[in-house]
């Protein structure tokens, strides 16, 4: 009889023994789990990031690139149907599209963002047909960002003149929620992945 009781009782702790050691493996594997998960999540959060900051600078340096050229006293006046929409009449700042030479006897150049397509269109020669180039190139048909606005305006003196030796550009590059869908409401801007560019660039004075 002492015997008996003895090997219940020892069967009782083994079994209490493989109980608590399976809810510890079951909470180990679930935090390994969640670990990888989140650091996964992070990685991917951060390869966006990347790619919307590399987008939006590339695109800077184009614009930047393509403006230096033109010279100051060859800027076409912006056009009010080329007006971002919801500002006052007449007093229109910001323009989707601009027109310029790089010198006296150059053809017009035109520099635009359809918002429609979201696509920046540049012109080396507004005077020949389809010879367009979309400005941001090889990074144009990436699914992981897309190019918001774009938009030109007009330097200001302190006298509040226009400035023609300066051109004003903000643009922005997002990601549209794909970076945290899996875990925020991707409808929402708050979750977006947002990388915006504001400079100025001086024109030649020639």
């Amino acid at each position: 009889m002492m015997k008996m009781v003895s090997l219940t009782q020892r069967k009782g702790m083994t079994l209490v023994e493989v109980i608590i050691a399976s809810a510890i493996a079951v909470f180990v594997t679930a935090g390994v789990v969640f670990l990888l998960f989140t650091f996964a999540r992070q990685q991917r959060l951060a390869f966006i990031e990347a790619q919307v900051a590399r987008r939006a600078d590339r695109i800077q340096d184009r614009i930047m690139d393509i403006l230096r050229r033109a010279s100051r006293n060859q800027v076409v006046p912006f056009s009010v149907s080329d007006a971002v929409p919801g500002q006052p009449s007449g007093k229109e700042v910001f323009f989707y599209r601009i027109i310029f030479r790089s010198g006296e006897n150059s053809p017009n150049q035109e520099l635009r963002f359809d918002p429609t397509t979201h696509a920046i269109i540049y012109d080396p020669d507004r005077s020949v047909a389809n010879n367009e180039v979309r400005l941001d190139g090889a990074l144009a048909g990436t699914s992981l960002s897309r190019v918001e606005y774009v938009w030109f305006a007009q330097g200001i003196l302190p006298t509040g003149a226009p400035d023609n030796s300066l051109i004003l550009v903000q643009l922005e590059v997002n990601d549209q929620g794909l970076a945290r869908r899996s875990w925020r409401d991707p409808t929402k801007r708050a979750n977006w992945v947002i990388a915006t560019r504001t400079f100025a660039v001086n024109l030649r004075q020639y």
